[in-house]
């Protein structure tokens, strides 16, 4: 399944270079070809050769990755949510990165913030970008964990970008970033947004329509 040097050139940063058969990899009932990565890098999770992968959810998950869809999958606690996507990215070579959006995870955590570092002996002030501006510039699939438990001032920042082509504005460096064609989005939920109605998961918040529009599939 190897290019030619000539139509790699073409391609854009970090692209998917190969294709997967999905019924041949995950045994699900399409004819979809898959985007795929020839070559593993350290991002990309470990393969569980033992996983059994419920089709619906495959193929929602695989849409995500194929068409650069905005995939949430909600389901009970111990489900294996994060796992199915890591799964099916384990298996593209896609790398892939997990952040748990507990009450903890604050907008700087996200977004980035000024740090004090030693360079040439002083002390000076620079710039360390957070996760999510680093991710949507590299060929990534990111995931947000717990994604009904994050503070309101945190799902905003994210709002933006659950559009394909959203673009991310660094107000403190006056930059505007543009996502990676191959940035790739996914969330996992106990409640689809809609808060704790069952008493079985304190702490989960109510999240806006508008933003809960945003997001392309959904699976439960």
């Amino acid at each position: 399944m190897a290019k030619e040097s000539s139509e790699i050139a073409l391609l854009p940063e970090g692209a998917p270079d190969t294709t997967v058969n999905a019924k041949k990899v995950f045994g699900v009932d399409t004819s979809m070809k898959v985007p795929a990565y020839s070559k593993r890098t350290e991002h990309v999770p470990e393969v569980d050769e033992s996983y059994v992968f419920d089709p619906q959810t495959t193929l929602a998950i695989l849409a995500g990755f194929a068409h650069n869809r905005r995939v949430m999958i909600q389901g009970y606690h111990g489900t294996g949510k994060s796992t199915h996507i890591e799964q099916v990215a384990a298996r593209l070579n896609w790398p892939c990165i997990r952040v748990n959006l507990d009450s903890h995870i604050s907008r700087i955590d996200l977004i980035g913030k000024d740090a004090i570092v030693l360079r040439d002996g002083k002390q000076v002030t620079e710039y360390r970008e957070g996760i999510l501006p680093w991710a949507i510039q590299h060929p990534i699939a990111l995931v947000f964990d717990e994604y009904d438990a994050g503070r309101p001032d945190v799902m905003f920042v994210i709002q933006r970008i659950l559009e394909v082509q959203g673009k991310m504005t660094l107000l403190d460096q006056n930059k505007v970033i543009h996502p990676n064609p191959s940035f790739r989005l996914f969330s996992t939920a106990n409640t689809v947004g809609l808060g704790d109605t069952t008493g079985l998961y304190h702490g989960t918040q109510q999240i806006n329509q508008g933003q809960m529009d945003r997001w392309s599939v959904f699976r439960r």
